[in-house]
């Protein structure tokens, strides 16, 4: 693997941090008095920005893998055994959804329940892959072993590491975002498309440099927005 010293190069700022701008788009609307819901939070994630603990009053944490039990990140740490959260309505302040509705088999019941324990007013913030990105391509056009074997070949991770998820894309795309925000009964939409630095293209010189040409071509010009490789949401309800 190349140094990172290319990312230095050309991404020398905190701008150019997916993570970080995303988790300061949602910290615009928190709250130290908000109880909060991670949806999908998996394991803990090791990034202290990912992390609202300490930063709210409670924070929940469900997912379907067993994983989420020991999450440091959470308060409250819950296993679903099906698509829906054992929550009343109107429960909580603020949900967010990191990486996690390409995932999701049926998106419609997940947007349906988060509006449901949302209050009235409450935000869902998410950030997933760009179906019409060249890498959500590659994924959805190859089995899913291959993208085990990328995954931790690319990553450089330990044989006993968890595997890749699998993926199904069906809520990756402006229209079908929109179609699953308003079925749910969100009232605001907000949709924003980004493209950072091509990091996972450090395995080899000439593929950053093709990823650092395509970065800057479809943030240079707004009519190639819809190609950036991840979609922030903010859906109000």
């Amino acid at each position: 693997m190349i140094s990172r010293k290319l990312i230095d190069k050309y991404y020398p700022s905190d701008k150019f941090d997916g993570t970080r701008l995303f988790y300061d788009f949602l910290g615009e609307n928190l709250n130290k008095e908000f109880t909060v819901l991670n949806f999908g939070a998996g394991h803990t994630s090791g990034n202290k920005v990912k992390s609202l603990k300490g930063k709210v009053k409670c924070v929940y944490g469900v997912d379907i893998d067993k994983e989420v039990l020991s999450n440091q990140d959470l308060d409250i740490k819950i296993c679903l055994k099906d698509n829906l959260l054992p929550f009343e309505n109107d429960h909580f302040d603020l949900v967010w959804s990191d990486f996690v509705l390409e995932h999701i088999e049926n998106p419609k019941i997940s947007f349906k329940e988060i509006y449901r324990v949302l209050k009235p007013g409450a935000p869902f913030y998410f950030r997933t892959p760009n179906i019409y990105h060249y890498v959500s391509v590659i994924s959805k056009l190859t089995p899913h072993w291959f993208h085990v074997f990328v995954v931790k070949t690319l990553c450089s991770l330990p044989e006993d590491s968890h595997e890749a998820y699998r993926t199904f894309y069906r809520a990756n795309s402006r229209s079908d975002l929109l179609k699953l925000a308003q079925k749910a009964g969100f009232n605001k939409i907000d949709l924003r498309f980004i493209e950072m630095e091509p990091s996972y293209l450090l395995f080899n010189e000439l593929a950053f440099y093709l990823g650092l040409t395509y970065e800057r071509l479809v943030n240079k010009f707004d009519a190639l927005k819809c190609f950036r490789a991840n979609i922030f949401g903010k859906l109000t309800k």
